[in-house]
């Protein structure tokens, strides 16, 4: 009888503790942009390939549950070259971006598209309010790309032109 109801006792804190972990996932999911400014440290350092000054990130722990994870993101749409190969989803507008504005790097998402997907990011304009859906990776050592990367991105709806 005690091993009946050890059994059931565990099984019953075990789907518990996937219950909590299932809400937790959907509440970070949610609420992205909040872990993705507040949940790393950037510290500058000097790569000596580049002669130059790169953003080192420290990933906190929430956030490193989220790498690799399907993610929707909201925001401000930014091209980032004239050959049109190259999005930036950026939590705010271009003049008060990182490249423009004060904003840290915290606050802007490299977007790499599925390849269906590349023409209908091509049409977009500079700062229309987007929603893109894809996998989150958290880049901490190729200074070719940004800390944060949506890969296999899809353009789910223009929210504002």
């Amino acid at each position: 009888m005690k091993i009946v109801v050890i059994t059931v006792l565990l099984l019953a804190l075990n789907s518990t503790a996937t219950l909590i972990h299932g809400q937790d996932m959907a509440y970070k999911k949610e609420n992205l942009w909040d872990f993705l400014m507040y949940d790393v440290r950037v510290r500058y350092g000097y790569a000596v390939n580049y002669n130059a000054y790169f953003p080192r990130p420290r990933f906190g722990r929430e956030l490193r549950t989220m790498d690799g994870e399907s993610v929707t993101l909201q925001g401000f749409f930014l091209p980032v070259d004239v050959t049109g190969s190259a999005f930036v989803l950026s939590y705010y507008p271009m003049n008060m971006c990182f490249f423009c504005g004060d904003a840290g790097i915290e606050t802007i998402v490299e977007i790499i598209p599925k390849q269906d997907h590349v023409r209908r990011f091509q049409r977009l304009r500079t700062d229309n309010y987007i929603k893109i859906k894809g996998t989150l990776k958290l880049n901490q050592n190729n200074y070719n790309h940004l800390i944060y990367i949506i890969t296999d991105a899809e353009l789910v709806e223009i929210l504002k032109h």
